[in-house]
């Protein structure tokens, strides 16, 4: 069978639908023979094996990493640095381009969900190797998220056939639609009509503000798109996975734009390095007492590290370092007006301070953005 990505195509919807219609119609008497997160696996298996293109390089992948969480999360072993590094050195392999055994779609992905299954054993219990596969692999999610939690996705397996309702049918489809609209609508209008007709290679001033922007424009519709349509099918077979996008670009600070832009990527990043970087950071006698600066440090670090997940490339790195900055200047600034400084947007009324914060942070999201498009001529 040729490669039938997920969102690539028709196709794939139309074996999408087929299965949702399957589940639906034969629920109650699959419920009689077999579990529903079996039927889930092995689907996943299937369309893996069928319509991904070198499976085998992602079932390898696959049990390497389920060795390491079944050694440790078996064990109850407490420390998960070593495990999270193990886990970790195929995405840098496949990252730095060395050895084309790591070419694996969705590798970040997998490697992210694959951490986040390890750390969070300890709260949660461990997954079967049929709801880690499953979690790890789902086919709306493999390629670009949004990165789900593994224990909300197990407990949605483990109520089985029980939402498998047509109202999550109509919920899911709902929301399919505006992904299809914003993927293949919008996305396609911007990059076809202004993104497109723009010379990226041009160091005209105009040229580049131009491209910036479209980009910026093209990168939401195409990303929140793509999120929304993972989401709704995902829903419409009784799998509830998070939302990616809140309106981003209406934040009126960076805390906030990570928020609701790429959240579950945010999210990951604050509760899995963010947050153990800045307890770490405290152990050190040159901060001890230096909250602040421990706080925009672990906040840089963090943000440089979700550059590099992008890709080992200057303007990925340099994109996510930008991010980092604005991130520690307000954080800075909120530290400063809650110890009695002066809040400048106080001298607008608040509807205009409110709206020249979104003005300030949507500009420096484009600025960053820009640089994250790999499209400025240096």
């Amino acid at each position: 069978m040729e490669n039938i990505l997920p969102f690539s195509g028709i196709v794939f919807f139309i074996m999408f639908f087929v299965f949702v219609i399957f589940l639906y119609l034969f629920k109650n008497i699959l419920n009689k023979f077999i579990s529903y997160s079996m039927v889930l696996f092995i689907a996943v298996i299937l369309y893996i094996i069928f319509c991904i293109p070198h499976a085998d390089k992602i079932l390898f992948f696959l049990l390497y990493v389920y060795v390491i969480y079944w050694i440790f999360v078996s064990n109850k072993y407490q420390e998960t640095i070593f495990p999270m590094i193990l886990v970790a050195i195929p995405m840098i392999i496949h990252k730095i381009d060395v050895d084309p055994l790591f070419k694996i779609l969705g590798i970040s992905y997998i490697t992210f969900r694959t951490i986040q299954a390890i750390v969070d054993s300890h709260n949660y219990g461990k997954l079967s190797f049929v709801e880690f596969t499953s979690f790890l692999l789902f086919p709306t999610t493999l390629l670009a998220g949004p990165i789900d939690r593994s224990y909300r996705f197990q407990e949605d397996l483990q109520k089985g056939y029980e939402n498998l309702t047509l109202s999550n049918i109509g919920k899911g489809w709902d929301i399919l639609i505006v992904g299809i609209l914003f993927k293949f609508i919008f996305a396609g209008l911007v990059d076809n009509f202004w993104l497109s007709n723009i010379d990226e290679k041009s160091t005209n001033l105009l040229d580049m503000i131009n491209c910036a922007y479209s980009y910026t424009v093209y990168l939401f519709f195409d990303f929140a798109g793509y999120s929304a349509m993972a989401v709704g099918l995902s829903i419409m077979i009784g799998i509830n996975i998070p939302m990616n996008f809140n309106h981003p670009y209406l934040a009126p600070n960076p805390q906030d734009f990570w928020r609701r832009f790429h959240i579950t990527l945010g999210s990951w990043l604050t509760d899995y390095f963010f947050k153990p970087l800045y307890k770490y950071l405290h152990n050190f006698n040159v901060l001890k007492g230096r909250r602040l600066l421990i706080q925009n440090l672990a906040i840089i670090a963090t943000f440089l590290l979700m550059g590099m997940w992008n890709g080992f490339t200057w303007y990925f790195i340099f994109s996510g370092f930008l991010f980092g900055l604005y991130s520690a200047i307000h954080n800075i600034y909120v530290v400063y007006v809650k110890k009695g400084g002066f809040d400048y947007f106080t001298v607008f009324p608040d509807i205009i301070a409110l709206n020249l914060k979104r003005f300030l942070m949507i500009n420096g999201a484009v600025f960053a953005l820009y640089f994250f498009s790999g499209r400025v001529p240096i």
